[in-house]
């Protein structure tokens, strides 16, 4: 048995950003970082890497005080950034350092619905209202930008501070910087158990059979990190449940980039809007699909590829139809049951979760990394802990608000993938499918008290005979946890 001071359970970008911060704040600290090498299944791996505060906004966010919370933590992140790269650059050679593009441009276009408008003002409005920078641009001339005819954008906005980093080049340089100490050990491996003991944690059982003594653990582990909650039943109950949100991902060679910032549209039909940016060696990443799952999804599917590949042709750029393939790409964003993330200390002593952050782990590690290592070391931390792992699931809609922000997606959903309707009548019939199918859902599982967001209603949809029963049970011992 091999013996830490802390064992990161989980190498993504959160994981990674944790260990770099505690080597950096205790020099003295003995650190094992566990997770495999391939990462796969990960969401760090397979992101864009947009730092995308403001492009982030969405219309509900900013109504809720848990919404306000998550926005704030954005905030703060994205100040972080430059200091936390340069840092992490004085201890790479050239060749290996980290860069970040800066710069983002928000176009709308006409493809999806009126979500998509409401979440443009969304940005704009929050972005006035705090100072941040932009410029409205001419839609029509941004480089890069050469769509379909039908798929003209109508308003385009840049947001000079905002931009994104090559997500393979950050775990590489993270891991390259975390290997060069003495002190840290990176395991290729995956945690399987917690060891506790008179509610202590002891340490880990690596799914090889192999054991980690350690007095303070950190679940980083993203989608993986359920499982192990799970073998702590007592525990995972008074967790909200981490669900997958399964994302595809596409990297294409072109002869020369035209694409000189982020181009995306809005948050719409429950994925991060479509989006567009340059990497190194004239390549171009585009993404991303995003289909909620109870299980994580290990490889893209062809339905996703063919809508990710027809909205980027089709929304973003024509010519690209003539660029050369690199790879697809498959990841797992952690999704809790009210989709807020879980960060803190729990009721073992020594355990600390720091994962479902959605589509912000990446763009929140430096943050979150640096915040939950000063929590460890007993210090002050660097944002409120709004989200505690132990806690009822937050309601950020009424039911009624559910209802009607979950038809918007619906709708965006069906004018996104290229419905066609007869041209009488069917603008009224269309919705009234649809909300009665929602309808038809929320009445179903029954609940009121704990309502489960937009997004999740994805999973019931998908298999509605086992995932009715499943929310029904599990929101009955969420009560029973917190009697």
């Amino acid at each position: 048995m091999s013996t830490y001071d802390v064992v990161v359970a989980g190498n993504g970008a959160l994981g990674l950003a944790t260990a770099r911060a505690l080597s950096l704040q205790d020099s003295n600290l003995r650190i094992a970082v566990v997770g495999p090498a391939g990462r796969p299944g990960g969401a760090s791996g397979a992101a864009g890497a947009m730092l995308g505060c403001y492009g982030e906004v969405t219309a509900p966010l900013l109504r809720t005080a848990p919404g306000r919370a998550r926005h704030a933590q954005g905030v703060l992140a994205a100040r972080l950034w430059p200091a936390w790269l340069e840092g992490l650059n004085s201890e790479l050679p050239p060749e290996e350092q980290v860069r970040l593009d800066a710069g983002t441009i928000v176009f709308s276009n006409a493809k999806s619905g009126t979500i998509e408008d409401e979440n443009y003002a969304a940005i704009q409005q929050a972005a006035t209202a705090e100072g941040e920078p932009f410029e409205e641009l001419d839609p029509n001339q941004v480089p890069g930008l050469y769509p379909a005819e039908d798929c003209r954008p109508k308003r385009a906005l840049f947001l000079p501070r905002e931009g994104s980093v090559d997500a393979s080049r950050l775990l590489r340089g993270l891991t390259r910087v975390l290997e060069q100490s003495s002190r840290v050990s990176l395991i290729d491996g995956a945690v399987k158990a917690l060891d506790v003991s008179a509610g202590r944690v002891t340490g880990v059982r690596l799914e090889d059979g192999r054991t980690l003594a350690a007095p303070q653990v950190v679940l980083a582990m993203g989608v993986g990190t359920q499982a192990v909650l799970d073998e702590l039943p007592e525990l995972a109950r008074r967790i909200p449940r981490i669900f997958s949100g399964g994302g595809t991902s596409l990297l294409l060679q072109v002869p020369k980039t035209q694409l000189k910032h982020v181009v995306r549209t809005p948050n719409r039909a429950f994925a991060c809007g479509l989006h567009g940016m340059p990497r190194a060696g004239n390549q171009l990443y585009f993404g991303a699909t995003n289909i909620l799952m109870a299980r994580p999804m290990l490889r893209t599917t062809p339905a996703d590829m063919f809508f990710l590949l027809e909205c980027v042709l089709e929304q973003i750029d024509q010519d690209l139809c003539a660029a050369q393939l690199v790879g697809w790409q498959a990841g797992n964003r952690p999704v809790t049951v009210d989709t807020c993330p879980l960060m803190g200390p729990t009721s073992v002593d020594g355990l600390w979760l720091l994962t479902g952050t959605y589509r912000d782990g990446l763009f929140q590690s430096p943050l979150l990394g640096q915040h939950l290592a000063r929590r460890m070391r007993g210090e002050s931390g660097l944002v409120n802990e709004d989200f505690p792992p132990e806690r009822k699931p937050i309601s950020l809609y009424t039911l009624a608000e559910a209802r009607a922000e979950a038809l918007k997606h619906y709708l965006a959903m069906g004018w996104e993938h290229g419905i066609r309707l007869p041209k009488v009548g069917w603008h009224r019939s269309f919705p009234r499918f649809y909300q009665q199918m929602l309808d038809s859902l929320y009445d179903e599982l029954g609940e009121e008290e704990f309502v489960l967001p937009p997004e999740l209603l994805a999973i019931v949809d998908g298999n509605r005979a086992a995932m009715v029963p499943f929310f029904r049970n599990y929101y009955a011992e969420v009560r029973k946890a917190w009697a």
